[in-house]
C-alpha cells in the first residue's frame, strides 16, 4: 500500500511535496523580512564587505536564504556553502580550497591536499587569494550555522579574512546563525568585531502566511488542493509565522485532506495535524507553537 506522503501527492497532481522541510531555492519566498535581509546582503557583497552576519531564529529560512544568495552568486563568480558547521579548521580549510576551485580537481582526486597540515592549508589559500586578486575575481563562502562553529575553526576564517592578500576583500564570508539566549554576544568578540554587516531574519507576517502556502502549492504544480482562509488562521496562530512550522502542518494537513479525499484543507485538518504532531504551546498568549520531538 502507499504511503500517505505518496497518496497525497498522486490525488493532488503534485510533482514534488510542497511543503518538504529540506532548504530548496526553488521554494524561496520573498517575505518583507527576507527581501530587506536578501537586499542588505547583495549590497554587502557587492561592496565587498569583509564578513557579514546574518541572524535568525531556527526555522526562519536561513538556510533557504543562504543557497538562494549561492546560486545568484555562483553566477557572478566563485562561491561555497559550509552546511556542516562541526569543522575542524583543517578541513574547512580543505573544503573551501575544494569547493571554490584553488585546486584541480585532479589534485583533489590524488589526495594531495588530505596529508596538509593547518600551515600549509594556509598557504595554499594564501596563494589562491593572491591570484584572486592578480585577476580582479573575488569568491563567497557562506557558513550555515556559524553558532556551532568550533572556536578554533572561528578563528580560522577571521585568520583567512585578515590575511594580508586578502587587503581587497577578495574573498567575503557570510556567517549565518541562531541569536544566543539571554542577551550573551552571538559571536566571540574577535568574530563580532571584523562583521561589517549584521542582518535579521524574522517570521512570516499573518498577510504573508497565505501567500507563503499559496507559492509553495504553485511551484509544486498543485491546483487541485486549497486551504480556506479559517485554515490560514489557525496555521498562522499555531507557526507564529515560522516557516519551518508552516511546513510541518501543512505538509500533515495534506495527508489528512488525503485521508478524507477532500480538496480543501479546513481548520479541524489543522487541529488534527497539531495534535498528530505533538505540538504543544509553550506561549499560549502569543500562540507560539513548537515540537516536543
Amino acid at each position: 500500500m502507499d504511503s500517505p506522503k505518496q497518496d497525497y501527492a498522486a490525488l493532488f497532481r503534485f510533482t514534488q511535496r510542497p511543503f518538504s522541510l529540506t532548504p530548496d531555492p526553488k521554494f524561496y519566498f520573498r517575505s518583507r523580512a527576507h527581501g530587506r535581509v536578501f537586499d542588505a546582503l547583495s549590497a554587502a557583497i557587492t561592496r565587498r564587505e569583509s564578513v557579514m552576519l546574518v541572524l535568525g531564529d531556527l526555522g526562519v529560512g536561513k538556510t533557504t536564504l543562504c543557497k538562494t544568495l549561492l546560486d545568484l552568486q555562483e553566477r557572478k563568480s566563485r562561491a561555497a556553502l559550509v552546511g556542516n558547521a562541526l569543522l575542524s579548521p583543517e578541513d574547512l580549510l580543505r573544503l573551501m580550497l575544494q569547493d571554490l576551485g584553488a585546486v584541480s580537481k585532479d589534485d583533489v582526486k590524488q589526495g594531495k591536499l588530505a596529508a596538509a597540515n593547518r600551515g600549509q592549508l594556509v598557504e595554499v589559500f594564501d596563494d589562491f587569494l593572491g591570484r584572486l586578486r592578480a585577476s580582479c575575481d573575488g569568491a563567497v563562502v557562506i557558513v550555515d550555522e556559524a553558532h556551532s562553529l568550533p572556536p578554533a575553526t572561528r578563528d580560522q576564517v577571521i585568520e583567512i579574512a585578515a590575511l594580508e592578500s586578502n587587503r581587497d576583500r577578495v574573498l567575503q564570508f557570510l556567517l549565518a546563525a541562531q541569536p544566543a539566549l539571554g542577551g550573551a554576544p552571538t559571536l566571540p568578540t574577535l568574530v563580532d568585531d571584523r562583521v561589517a554587516v549584521r542582518a535579521r531574519l524574522l517570521p512570516l507576517e499573518r498577510d504573508e502566511c497565505e501567500r507563503y502556502i499559496a507559492h509553495r502549492l504553485a511551484i509544486a504544480g498543485g491546483n487541485a488542493v486549497t486551504f480556506s482562509a479559517a485554515a490560514i488562521e489557525v496555521i498562522y496562530a499555531l507557526s507564529g509565522g515560522v516557516p519551518r512550522l508552516v511546513n510541518l502542518l501543512c505538509e500533515r494537513a495534506l495527508q489528512e485532506a488525503a485521508a478524507v479525499a477532500a480538496n480543501r484543507v479546513e481548520p479541524k485538518m489543522i487541529e488534527s495535524a497539531a495534535s498528530a504532531l505533538d505540538l504543544i504551546r509553550l506561549r499560549p498568549k502569543r500562540f507560539r507553537w513548537y515540537g516536543t520531538r
